[in-house]
């Protein structure tokens, strides 16, 4: 073998473990941070892992301030700052968060009168397009929306997703959406997921199912017995096509001494172990496989995404943890 068929085999394996493995394309990890900055070690770790997908949070939406020109209009929030290009060999799915207040003021008509459901649908999928057009040289699939609605909310919400979804069809990008296990009892307890869910894809957060606030509560991150209910529940749903995210994290809950919740501390400034007032907390591996065994077969198309790039976390887990959630 020549030198130049070395080389040409050599790209040749490399490009086969790239994303468009089909293995590697049902792997997925969220980015939740203001900054993109993976160091070596995480993007290491995305290789070693052959991680597929990258899901990152490009902004938060809020509802504006109550005075002056600005009066409770939907407005970008928390943009994420780009220290390094989006990797091209990866697929990335640009994520924005849509917080209660944002979708309450659109609901009650506090906002101003350019910013119908409409139009602002027009405005959020154009900043999605702008900043991934600076940041990223691949095609652009999926774009993803996180929204903890309520009933109360859910209407108006769903109303300015379909908008969204009817722009990005139009440029045959698909849209997927969060559903946290209390939205999915939410939805089925009244009308059915076919009618209700405007996503083409749903992503079944397995996470954050405890009362954090709570002092009597184990483990908030993730406890299979607190979830069981609302899983037995989406047995007998009929969701859009469905992706599925664990928990990968930890923190600390603290609680002053009477036993009112205090604060949470980011699992770099947390103690070791629990103490009188602090409660630790990781995405524990026993109640994450107890929650994936107890999940319906999915179609072989799902994604399973992990929350979130984070060595701090991330190196919580051994190589055998990560490989065990994602061959699922």
């Amino acid at each position: 073998m020549n030198y130049r068929t070395l080389i040409l085999t050599t790209i040749l394996l490399f490009a086969g473990c790239q994303p468009r493995d089909t293995d590697a394309c049902h792997r997925g990890i969220y980015h939740w941070k203001t900054t993109y900055n993976p160091s070596e070690w995480e993007k290491r770790w995305m290789k070693e892992h052959r991680v597929g997908k990258l899901y990152v949070k490009l902004f938060e939406v809020d509802a504006g301030n109550k005075h002056g020109h600005d009066a409770w209009r939907m407005v970008p929030v928390a943009t994420t700052r780009f220290q390094q290009p989006l990797p091209k060999e990866m697929e990335v799915v640009p994520v924005v968060y849509i917080t209660v207040d944002a979708i309450r003021a659109l609901k009650n008509g506090e906002y101003m009168e350019w910013t119908t459901k409409e139009r602002y649908a027009e405005l959020l999928v154009k900043r999605i397009k702008e900043m991934m057009a600076e940041h990223y040289e691949g095609r652009v699939r999926e774009v993803q929306l996180d929204c903890d609605w309520t009933a109360q909310t859910e209407e108006t919400y769903f109303d300015l997703v379909r908008s969204i979804k009817t722009m990005l069809h139009n440029d045959s990008i698909t849209l997927s959406g969060t559903l946290r296990l209390h939205q999915l009892r939410q939805v089925e307890e009244r009308t059915g997921y076919s009618d209700t869910i405007p996503f083409d894809r749903s992503l079944l957060m397995c996470y954050n199912t405890g009362n954090l606030h709570d002092p009597r509560t184990e483990n908030s991150i993730l406890d299979y017995d607190c979830a069981k209910p609302y899983l037995k529940q989406y047995q007998s749903s009929t969701l859009p096509r469905t992706d599925v995210a664990y928990p990968v994290y930890g923190w600390g809950v603290e609680f002053d001494r009477t036993g009112q919740f205090d604060r949470l501390i980011t699992s770099d400034k947390m103690p070791h172990h629990s103490t009188e007032t602090i409660r630790i907390e990781w995405g524990d591996m026993r109640e994450i496989r107890r929650t994936q065994q107890a999940l319906p077969t999915l179609d072989s198309l799902h994604t399973t995404i992990l929350y979130h790039l984070d060595s701090l976390n991330l190196s919580h887990y051994s190589h055998e943890d990560i490989e065990a959630i994602y061959s699922r």
